[in-house]
């Protein structure tokens, strides 16, 4: 019997650089190099849980920000959303404006929080 694979719904990579570069690790260096490409996510919950994980963080760092993400549906790469790491969370702008986020911009701050809209963003665009 076939296994069938799971396919990413979401993607991420490195958008711009859009501020003064600070000093980072050499471990924070291999993550950004990563990021240049295209890494994908089975959910919402998996990239939200990534966004806060300490090797992220140590990566985007508590100063002003510096770089932007862009997140994508896996489908359909025209369906992104800016992603811009800020000292107390995520800032997450929704470029197209579906209405999916109110103002089409909100700072996220926890997990949670970010899985969720990333899930309700999601959705939206798979079914709009």
């Amino acid at each position: 019997m076939k296994v069938l694979e799971k396919i990413p719904i979401l993607t991420m990579t490195k958008s711009r650089i859009s501020g003064e570069i600070p000093k980072i690790s050499s471990k924070s260096q291999s993550l950004l190099e990563t990021l240049t490409g295209l890494c994908s996510f089975h959910t919402a919950e998996d990239l939200a849980s990534f966004l806060f994980t300490d090797m992220f963080r140590d990566l985007v760092g508590v100063d002003e920000p510096w770089i932007v993400f862009e997140i994508g549906s896996y489908k359909d790469h025209t369906r992104t959303l800016e992603c811009i790491p800020v000292h107390d969370g995520i800032t997450i702008a929704d470029v197209a404006m579906t209405g999916i986020i109110e103002n089409n911009v909100t700072v996220v701050k926890s997990e949670t929080e970010c899985g969720a809209i990333l899930s309700d963003w999601y959705d939206y665009t798979a079914n709009g």
